[in-house]
C-alpha cells in the first residue's frame, strides 16, 4: 500500500470513527450523559439550566446549533469522495474544524459547571471525537501537511478565546440582570432549607411540578460557602441524608458569601432549577439559579 493510499483510509477511517462518536457521550454532568449530538438537539443547555441553573446565555442564537448537524454529514461527505478519488479538503476541513471546536466548548462549559459545584467526568469518546477531527485534517486535508497543523492550531486557539469572549460577555450580563431581577419579583414559596429538601425526598416528580421555575426563599443553616476562582459564589443547604440545595449566587454579593460560614443561620432568594436523584449518592440535589442572599 502506498502513501495516498494510507493517507485514503486514514481519512475513511477518522472520518467514519467522527461521525460514529458524535452521537455516543462525551461528558457526563452528575448523572447526566451528554453527547456530542445534543448540542444540536438542543438538550445541551437545556440540562445545563433545568439541573443546574446555567443556561444559554444568548438563547436567540439558539437556532444555529443545528449547525453540528453538519459534523456527520460532512464526514459521511469525506467517505464517499475517498471512495471516488476526489477532492476533500473542503468538507474534510469544516467537518474537523466544526468537531475541534465543538469538543473545546463542551470542556471548557463543563469546566464552568465545576466551578458551581456540578461533578463532571470526560468520556474516553471525547478524545476519540477530537482525535478523530485532527486526524481528519491531516490526513484528508491539504496535502502540505504544515498548512494542515496550522490550521489545527488556529482553529483551537479561536475557540478558546471565542469562548472567553463570550463568558466574559455573559457574565457582564447577568450581573446587570440578576441581583435586580431577583429581587424585584415577589416570591412564589418561603420555607425552611430541611421542608423543601424533604419534599424532594418523598417525591421528586412532584416537587419539580410545583417548583420548579418558582421563586423560593429557603432558610435554613448553611452547610457549604464558596467562592470560586471566577468569583461565583455559591451556597448550600444539607440535611442528614446529604440531599442538599445549592444557590448560585450573584456576583454582586461574593462579599457576603465570603462572611458565611459553616452553620451560619441564613436566607437566600433564588429561581429554583430542579431537583435531581443520584442513583450512585443516593441524594437528591436541589439546584438554584439568579439567587441572593436576603439575611445572614
Amino acid at each position: 500500500m502506498n502513501i495516498s493510499q494510507t493517507g485514503k483510509w486514514t481519512g475513511v477511517a477518522s472520518a467514519l470513527v467522527l461521525a460514529v462518536s458524535f452521537f455516543l457521550p462525551w461528558v457526563s454532568w452528575e448523572t447526566n450523559a451528554i453527547t456530542g449530538g445534543d448540542i444540536a438537539l438542543g438538550n445541551f443547555f437545556r440540562i445545563a439550566d433545568e439541573k443546574f441553573g446555567l443556561g444559554n446565555p444568548f438563547p436567540q442564537f439558539e437556532f444555529a446549533f443545528r449547525a453540528f448537524w453538519l459534523i456527520p454529514m460532512l464526514a459521511i461527505v469525506v467517505i464517499v469522495l475517498l471512495g471516488t478519488k476526489k477532492k476533500t479538503m473542503l468538507p474534510a476541513f469544516m467537518a474537523g474544524a466544526m468537531s475541534l471546536s465543538l469538543v473545546i466548548v463542551y470542556y471548557l462549559f463543563s469546566g464552568k459547571l465545576s466551578e458551581l459545584g456540578v461533578s463532571k467526568s470526560v468520556s474516553p469518546w471525547f478524545y476519540v471525537q477530537a482525535l478523530s477531527a485532527v486526524v481528519l485534517i491531516i490526513s484528508a486535508g491539504s496535502k502540505n501537511r504544515l498548512i494542515n497543523t496550522g490550521f489545527v492550531i488556529l482553529v483551537a486557539a479561536g475557540t478558546w478565546f471565542g469562548f472567553g469572549i463570550v463568558s466574559k460577555q455573559a457574565e457582564d450580563k447577568m450581573m446587570g440582570e440578576t441581583h435586580a431581577s431577583t429581587e424585584s419579583i415577589k416570591e412564589d414559596y418561603t420555607l425552611s432549607a430541611d421542608d423543601l429538601i424533604k419534599e424532594f425526598l418523598v417525591n421528586d416528580t412532584a416537587a419539580n411540578k410545583k417548583y420548579t421555575e418558582k421563586v423560593l426563599v429557603v432558610s435554613g443553616f448553611v452547610s457549604e460557602s464558596a467562592v470560586a476562582a471566577d468569583s461565583t459564589g455559591t451556597v448550600s443547604f444539607a440535611d442528614s441524608t446529604g440531599s442538599y440545595a445549592i444557590f448560585s449566587i450573584d456576583k454582586g454579593q461574593m462579599e457576603k458569601v465570603k462572611l458565611i460560614k459553616k452553620g451560619d443561620a441564613a436566607t437566600v432568594k433564588g429561581i429554583c432549577s430542579g431537583g435531581m436523584f443520584s442513583e450512585i449518592l443516593g441524594t437528591t440535589s436541589i439546584t438554584f439559579k439568579r439567587s441572593t442572599i436576603i439575611s445572614k
